[in-house]
């Protein structure tokens, strides 16, 4: 018998429903077990709708589409992170990690400011509920402030009208609500995605996030998952999906409890972080559905970006993967703020789609 998150989810409403700071100050007080995780999951209404809101100016993309996918690390930068969005000028923004009402992004709403700056309809869904300031770095940054609302999620914008919203929980694990990870949250990665109508052809595209706290072969089954639901929602249809898709090519463990051992592993494999095919089994999983990678995305080069003098070494994490669509100019955007200073920890990825029907 499937659980709820098994199914697609198709609830739209105009505003998300709120988890009070009572509430949220009271499961962060209480037991931090999986099954308490998994009620507070359960019941929750947030986490099975999406927020529809702005407008759209057109019904559909004629000719040829542009569609950019970003990690926009929480949205914090937004007025650069807007002025990237504007010069690209894509047709279709599939973005992850986006706050509202968090104390670390002053509580604003991130996703309606940013859908107002470019005039575009926006579909949002949260992934985490947040308990608690943020990371280790955050929680010390905003001490002694509340968050708003606690949301954390992803979202499409366009200003071409988003048609069939769906949403896809990908990962109810709870991983992130004992602690252990040192930022307590309710929920899991998701997809967000909805029909777009390009040159008289709906094409399914898709906002995704896969869990970085995990295995490659916890991402092949979190893949394996999205692609059979996206399957019973346009079955054989075309389809871009952009995401954070995780791809470090190591579980958390190996890449963090002997940092000599795994910095070795990559001096020795200098082309693992950069070209992770063979070390993530979702690739498979994405060709076995009947998806595609190769045009849609530069190779070898790495789509994450730290501040100079950063000693962390850059993966490439973010991808396109494609079906039933002719793909040319892929590109990354540098994801920087004026004065050279990162606007988020990953790049802006771009690339063009017309349908092959």
């Amino acid at each position: 018998m499937n659980d709820w998150n098994d199914d697609v989810l198709t609830r739209v409403v105009p505003r998300l429903t709120p988890v009070p700071l009572a509430e949220r100050r009271e499961i962060l007080a209480g037991p931090a077990s999986n099954d308490q995780h998994r009620g507070h999951f359960d019941r929750l209404a947030v986490l099975r709708e999406i927020e529809a809101g702005g407008s759209a100016r057109r019904r559909e993309i004629e000719g040829p589409a542009r569609i950019v996918f970003w990690n926009v690390e929480r949205l914090r930068h937004i007025d650069a992170i807007t002025e990237t969005l504007k010069t690209v000028g894509a047709d279709v923004n599939l973005l992850c990690e986006i706050d509202r009402g968090m104390a670390r992004t002053q509580n604003t709403d991130r996703i309606v400011d940013l859908a107002g700056r470019l005039d575009q309809a926006y579909l949002y869904a949260v992934e985490f509920v947040e308990l608690g300031l943020g990371d280790v770095h955050e929680q010390a940054r905003h001490a002694g402030e509340e968050n708003a609302q606690g949301f954390h999620g992803a979202a499409l914008l366009s200003g071409v009208a988003l048609q069939s919203p769906f949403l896809i929980r990908m990962d109810a694990r709870g991983n992130w609500f004992d602690g252990v990870f040192h930022e307590r949250r309710v929920g899991g990665t998701i997809s967000i995605g909805a029909k777009v109508t390009v040159s008289g052809t709906p094409v399914t595209a898709v906002s995704v996030h896969l869990e970085s706290h995990c295995d490659p072969q916890t991402r092949a089954a979190d893949m394996e998952g999205l692609l059979r639901r996206i399957e019973s929602v346009a079955p054989g249809e075309p389809a871009i999906l952009g995401g954070d898709f995780n791809t470090s090519t190591g579980g958390l463990g190996e890449r963090y409890n002997d940092r000599a051992a795994w910095l070795e592993l990559i001096r020795q494999q200098p082309d693992r972080l950069t070209s992770p095919e063979n070390y993530e089994p979702l690739f498979e999983v994405a060709r076995s559905f009947g998806y595609d990678w190769h045009e849609a995305n530069l190779p070898g080069v790495p789509t994450q970006r730290f501040p100079v003098g950063s000693d962390r070494p850059n993966h490439k994490l973010d991808w396109f993967f494609t079906r039933g669509l002719k793909v040319t100019d892929p590109l990354i955007i540098p994801a920087i703020r004026p004065g050279g200073m990162p606007s988020s920890d990953h790049e802006c990825l771009a690339v063009t789609i017309v349908p092959l029907t």
